[in-house]
């Protein structure tokens, strides 16, 4: 299940060469940096149930935020005039979801959305965006640690501030909710997860190709909590912001791995290979965090649960 990358719309890149590269098990650079323009999500059948009562590691949440994450992405109303179909808000619905409330704030370019069930046990995920344009890399690069009021030890002044420019939002919303809360993010959005998870607790953090947040103090005072962070393969924003410059990684390492996909074997294969992001960098892509975990979820995976 999910074995290839989704088929994804991009102007620059024909329906069939698309095919040709799922059917490769190659990348594509719009599964790399226009995430939000794919055809699918949540295609697994049947669903698998989300545990709102999980206080430890839950293999199917974190596919389930592994793909809300990836949604995050696709803009919807509050960010085009015309955004695509379906909607994000149509994939939700299809998927038993709906979104309670959405937070945007421009100038530093953070974005997230607060997502709840249609039916069923009650709970809400806090999901972020990770980076899309150049004010979000500016955001990344601001590399000195810094001292933050209310936080433990020293945290990376960008991804602090970006957060800061939506909490006050975020606060106010979460202050309404009486159910078990869950965050999570890709990139920059585990990123902003992780400092959101320092300021207000959650049942659970699921965090996918994260960059490094603070220092070793931030990351000693996060470690009682039920952290997983996922790395697949060699994805390269998980080796940043460097250990020189005194940060620490926080939480449960996950390691994910892909298996070996076929080896081209004519002159137009090797071309679509050529012109696929290349690994590392394609790693950090979020359909493989996707589609790894649909496959630890699977029953006849192994996958552990409480």
């Amino acid at each position: 299940m999910l074995d290839w990358p989704p088929l994804v719309e991009n102007r620059h890149l024909g329906r069939r060469r698309i095919t040709r590269e799922r059917r490769l098990g190659l990348t594509t650079w719009d599964d790399l940096s226009n995430p939000g323009r794919a055809r699918r999500f949540f295609e697994r059948r049947p669903l698998p149930p989300f545990h709102p009562e999980a206080t430890e590691y839950d293999p199917d949440n974190a596919w389930w935020l592994a793909e809300l994450s990836r949604l995050i992405y696709r803009h919807d109303v509050e960010e085009a005039r015309s955004p695509l179909t379906p909607t994000r808000a149509t994939f939700l619905a299809r998927a038993g979801l709906a979104q309670k409330a959405f937070f945007h704030a421009p100038k530093p370019g953070t974005q997230a959305y607060l997502v709840e069930p249609l039916a069923g046990p009650r709970f809400a995920a806090l999901v972020f965006r990770g980076s899309e344009d150049l004010r979000d890399w500016i955001t990344n690069v601001r590399l000195p640690l810094e001292a933050s009021p209310g936080l433990p030890g020293r945290v990376h002044g960008g991804f602090n501030a970006a957060l800061s420019a939506v909490w006050p939002e975020v606060d106010a919303a979460l202050d309404e909710l009486d159910v078990p809360l869950f965050f999570a993010g890709h990139s920059l959005g585990a990123a902003l997860a992780t400092l959101a998870a320092a300021r207000r607790p959650p049942r659970g953090l699921y965090t996918f190709g994260s960059p490094r947040v603070g220092d070793a103090a931030f990351a000693e005072a996060l470690a009682a909590q039920p952290f997983y962070r996922f790395v697949h393969e060699r994805d390269p924003v998980a080796s940043l912001p460097p250990e020189e410059l005194g940060y620490a990684h926080a939480g449960e390492a996950r390691p994910l791995a892909s298996p070996p996909g076929p080896e081209p074997k004519s002159l137009s294969a090797w071309m679509q290979r050529l012109l696929s992001p290349p690994r590392p960098l394609a790693d950090h892509a979020p359909i493989h965090y996707v589609r790894r975990l649909a496959q630890a979820s699977e029953p006849s995976s192994g996958g552990s649960r409480p």
